[in-house]
C-alpha cells in the first residue's frame, strides 16, 4: 500500500489511441500520479510517442518496463490477445495492474492472469472506465433506492467511431464488436441494476458464423428472476442513440445520449411526476487514473476487479454460442 504523499507511477503498454488522447492527459492532469514509462512494439515510433505523450523513459516492450523500480502501476492498452503475457509480467515483477476491457478473451486466460497476481500480491483492476460516469452512477443510486420499483425492463445502446484504428478490431477471434463496444453495456447493465444474467439470445452482422468479425450486435437477455434487457452495440452505425432507459413496476428512468454530447440528464417519471437532473460529462480518463490512484492506498473504486472481468469473458461466451447456436443459452 502506498502513502497518501507518495506519486503514482505508471507505466503504458501500447501506444495506440486510448493512451495518447485519453490515459495519458489524464495522467498529466492528476496532482498523483506521474507517467514514467511506456513501451511499444515499434522502438522508434515508440519514442516518438513517448516524447509526445510526456513519458520520462521509453522501453522496447513490457518484459523491460515492468523493471523499472520508479514504476507502481502498469496500463496495458495492447490488442486484446497480447493482455494476458502483459498482465502476467507485471504481477511476477510486482507491479500493480490496470488492464483494458477485456482482460482477456477465455476464462482459462483470465483466471491464469488472476492468479498471477494473487501471487504476486498486486491489485488488478480492468478499465470499464464508464463506470466512473458521473450520471450512471447517479442512476445507480436512484435503483439501488427502489424508486423504480421491481425492475422489468433495461434497454442500453452504444455505438462507437466509424474511424477507429487497430486491426485487431477486424480479427473475430479478437472479439468483434461484442469485445470492443457491447462489453461496456455488458458490464454496466448488472453494476446498474445489481441483477445477474440468467439466460441471453443474440444476433450479430456480419454473421460471425462466417468467420467475419461482428460489426453490430443485438442482445436479449433476462436478468434476476424477470427482468428484461436489450443490448444493442455497433462500429457501423453513424447515428445512435447511445442511451439507457430503464423501466419498473414503479417509475422509470431514461438518460440523454451517455457519451459524445456536451451534456447529460436523467429524467425519472414516476407518480409524483417528471424529475429532471442534468450533469457536465465526467473526465472519466482523470477519474480513473484517480481512482487507480486510490486502490494503491487501499481506498476501493468502483473498477471491476478480475471476478467481474470473468463474469464478462462468460457472458460474451454465452452470446457466441448463441450467435453460433441460434438458441437461448443459460448463464451461470
Amino acid at each position: 500500500m502506498l502513502s497518501t504523499s507518495r506519486i503514482v507511477g505508471w507505466g503504458v503498454v501500447g501506444l495506440g489511441h486510448v493512451v495518447v488522447d485519453a490515459l495519458a492527459p489524464g495522467i498529466a492532469a492528476s496532482r498523483g500520479s506521474r507517467l514514467v514509462a511506456c513501451a511499444g512494439r515499434d522502438p522508434a515510433k515508440a519514442r516518438e510517442i513517448g516524447a509526445r505523450i510526456g513519458a520520462e523513459r521509453t522501453y522496447r516492450d513490457h518484459e523491460e518496463l515492468v523493471r523499472d523500480p520508479e514504476v507502481d502501476v502498469v496500463y496495458i492498452a495492447t490488442p486484446n490477445a497480447l493482455h494476458k503475457d502483459a498482465v502476467v509480467a507485471a504481477a511476477r515483477a510486482g507491479k500493480h495492474v490496470l488492464c483494458e476491457k477485456p482482460l482477456a478473451l477465455s476464462v482459462a486466460d483470465a483466471r491464469e492472469m488472476d492468479q498471477a497476481c494473487r501471487e504476486g500480491n498486486v491489485i488488478l483492476r480492468v478499465a470499464f472506465q464508464i463506470r466512473l460516469e458521473r450520471m450512471l452512477q447517479r442512476a445507480r443510486e436512484i435503483i439501488a433506492s427502489g424508486q423504480l420499483g421491481e425492475l422489468r425492463s433495461v434497454t442500453f445502446e452504444r455505438t462507437a467511431s466509424l474511424t477507429q484504428t487497430g486491426k485487431w478490431r477486424q480479427d473475430p477471434q479478437q472479439g468483434g464488436a461484442i469485445f470492443d463496444v457491447a462489453t461496456h453495456l455488458l458490464d454496466l447493465v448488472p453494476w446498474l441494476t445489481g441483477l445477474r444474467y440468467r439466460e441471453v439470445c443474440a444476433f450479430s452482422h456480419p454473421d460471425r458464423r462466417d468467420g467475419k468479425p461482428d460489426d453490430t450486435i443485438a442482445i436479449l437477455a433476462r436478468l434476476g428472476d424477470d427482468c428484461h434487457a436489450v443490448i444493442r452495440a455497433s462500429r457501423e452505425i453513424p447515428y445512435g442513440k447511445n442511451d439507457l432507459v430503464v423501466e419498473g413496476t414503479l417509475g422509470m428512468l431514461a438518460t440523454s445520449a451517455v457519451r459524445w454530447v456536451d451534456e447529460y440528464w436523467l429524467q425519472v417519471k414516476d407518480a409524483s411526476g417528471v424529475h429532471e437532473e442534468r450533469f457536465v460529462p465526467t473526465p472519466m480518463y482523470r477519474r480513473e487514473v484517480e481512482a487507480m490512484e486510490g486502490e494503491l492506498r487501499g481506498i476501493r473504486s468502483v473498477l471491476p476487479n478480475a471476478a467481474d472481468a470473468i463474469y464478462m469473458i462468460e457472458m460474451a461466451d454465452a452470446i457466441f454460442e448463441s450467435i453460433n447456436t441460434r438458441r437461448t443459452v443459460q448463464v451461470r
